[in-house]
């Protein structure tokens, strides 16, 4: 994953995974499908966190503030999902030596590790930047913003600044799950594998 964040599922490492696995000398002509339904798994426990917003890291993702609420382009509070892209962005790409789960989408490293705080500026020289603040001037009416790339209704609440603001900085919000949470899934999983290429 170039742009974004990923992570490698394999079994090197994994010892418990080695000991069952080798129990078969046959695995080898097999391990691209193991390795694909690991990946299948890695998508189902980065969805299931997705749906739960973080506990399954065991540190839910922080809640959104009233004003990142308010900028939103659906208005939802649900943390990481406004318009569901980032989550069915993850995809699987698997072979003979391992599996790896991840996005493309470049902002997701942001959100997994978190930032420092940094200063937003308007995008040209002399501009001002315009956002939704609950502490602003309601609009009169439904006013496009090149900016954001959209319209936003009348009655939202907007400030302005030429100078830029102040951003506190992304807190962490871990999507990918360490081979530790993972592992669990992965034993069933190959458990279950071996299960079928004995009884073939």
């Amino acid at each position: 994953m170039a742009n974004g964040i990923g992570v490698t599922l394999d079994i090197v490492g994994a010892q418990r995974v080695i000991r069952i696995v080798r129990r078969l000398a046959n695995i080898a002509t097999d391990k691209e499908q193991l390795h694909l339904r690991y990946g299948i798994r890695a998508l189902n426990w980065i969805a299931r966190n997705f749906a739960q917003e973080g506990a399954l890291t065991g540190a839910p993702w922080r809640k959104l503030s009233e004003n990142t609420i308010l900028g939103r382009r659906k208005g939802s509070s649900v943390v990481l999902q406004d318009t569901g892209e980032l989550r069915r962005s993850f995809t699987v790409n698997y072979t003979a030596e391992g599996a790896e789960v991840g996005t493309e989408k470049q902002y997701s490293k942001f959100h997994e590790f978190g930032t420092d705080p940094y200063v937003i500026l308007p995008k040209k020289p002399g501009g001002v930047l315009a956002f939704p603040h609950i502490g602003g001037r309601p609009l009169a009416k439904s006013t496009l913003f090149p900016s954001i790339g959209r319209s936003l209704p009348a009655g939202t609440p907007m400030a302005y600044s030429p100078w830029g603001v102040y951003h506190p900085g992304l807190p962490v919000r871990r999507m990918l799950p360490t081979e530790e949470e993972i592992m669990p899934d992965l034993l069933r999983t190959t458990i279950a594998f071996l299960k079928e290429i004995e009884d073939n």
